[in-house]
């Protein structure tokens, strides 16, 4: 081989197939593209001379000419219940936050697909940042990349991936769906659809543009309200697309991905977990194919909001399932180190864990 190139090809978090058409370019065997991210996502290999299934003229242009980039891990924090958070910086300084969630039967990592966010949802640590801009899958995988390798140390391995960070997959919709192709791929981290999830404010173009790319994660909509006015206030996004809008698109994402989509219902205290929320909500989505995640609020002295208290919860929850809605409570992890559903904000803070 002996094309150079001005700027170094980066490796880390691009698909396959799009790695081997780069190879195609200089002159090289597509089919390489495989065996490199074989010793990059299973072997955990960086240095191009190890990777001894290439010719010596390839690894020798591999080394000049291309990179496998991870985020730096500043700080990882550790709770009391077995998850941990990562503040990562980026190559810009930027900082963004990852979280590995441990269950019984499952080991999730929580994505982050932007550094801040722009749509301003009132319960969300996040907003409060304001946007800086969106990650690269490069950015997006390597978070995954590292903390699977965090997992691994204690003796497990990843299983499930949710886009549920920092930002708005469907606002980032091109890097995520290039950072799932390489967490689908048997050459990558060789996940099946069902193990991972996007979660989303609700964009109606960006959901038709999931269906249109062939992958079918499953998907969640952050809905958090049983009608337009008290959605208006907690997602200012709603203004835009209503919650008739959004519904639109469930039955039509059930049908193309064979699953049922989610919705995911953060409930505050005297905002949206009355008995009168519950029907509005029973009446709203009936017969769609469709379940609900109740998510009680995380309190954070970031928001005069409050957690309901739990009899209320379990009380908003039995009148959906006597309604024939299927309805679970998440119990959030991660609360005393701030990696709770709606709690990422990309601030350090040193900490006896985090050493």
């Amino acid at each position: 081989m002996t094309a150079q190139l001005g700027k170094k090809i980066e490796l880390m978090g691009i698909p396959p197939e799009e790695l081997g058409k780069k190879f195609e370019d200089i002159g090289e065997k597509k089919f390489r593209s495989k065996q490199i991210c074989k010793w990059i996502y299973e072997h955990e290999m960086f240095d191009f001379s190890q990777m001894t299934d290439l010719p010596k003229s390839m690894r020798d242009w591999l080394a000049d000419n291309a990179v496998i980039t991870l985020p730096e891990a500043v700080e990882v924090a550790r709770s009391g219940d077995g998850s941990a958070k990562f503040l990562f910086k980026l190559d810009d300084d930027a900082l963004i936050e990852t979280v590995y969630i441990p269950e019984p039967d499952r080991n999730t990592v929580c994505l982050s697909v932007q550094v801040g966010c722009k749509f301003d949802c009132a319960f969300c640590a996040t907003a409060k940042m304001g946007f800086l801009r969106n990650l690269t899958s490069t950015e997006i995988i390597g978070q995954l990349y590292s903390v699977r390798q965090y997992i691994k140390q204690g003796g497990n391995d990843l299983t499930n991936v949710v886009f549920m960070g920092m930002g708005e997959p469907m606002d980032n919709l091109s890097s995520v769906l290039d950072s799932i192709k390489v967490m689908l791929s048997d050459v990558g981290f060789g996940l099946g659809h069902r193990r991972i999830l996007i979660s989303t404010a609700g964009i109606p173009g960006g959901i038709k543009k999931l269906m249109e790319s062939n992958l079918k994660p499953k998907l969640a909509i952050s809905l958090n309200a049983s009608n337009n006015e008290t959605r208006d206030t907690l997602m200012p996004i709603n203004k835009k697309y209503p919650i008739q809008k959004l519904i639109e698109y469930v039955p039509k994402y059930a049908n193309y991905s064979k699953r049922w989509v989610t919705f995911e219902y953060v409930m505050i205290d005297d905002i949206n977990d009355s008995l009168v929320h519950a029907n509005e909500l029973v009446k709203l989505i009936k017969g769609l194919p469709a379940k609900v995640n109740l998510i009680p609020f995380n309190d954070s002295n970031d928001f005069d909001y409050k957690r309901p208290q739990d009899r209320i919860v379990k009380r908003f929850q039995s009148y959906l399932l006597a309604n024939s809605i299927v309805a679970t409570i998440r119990h959030s992890k991660g609360g005393d180190i701030n990696a709770a559903c709606g709690q990422l904000a990309a601030r350090v803070v040193m900490n006896e864990s985090s050493k």
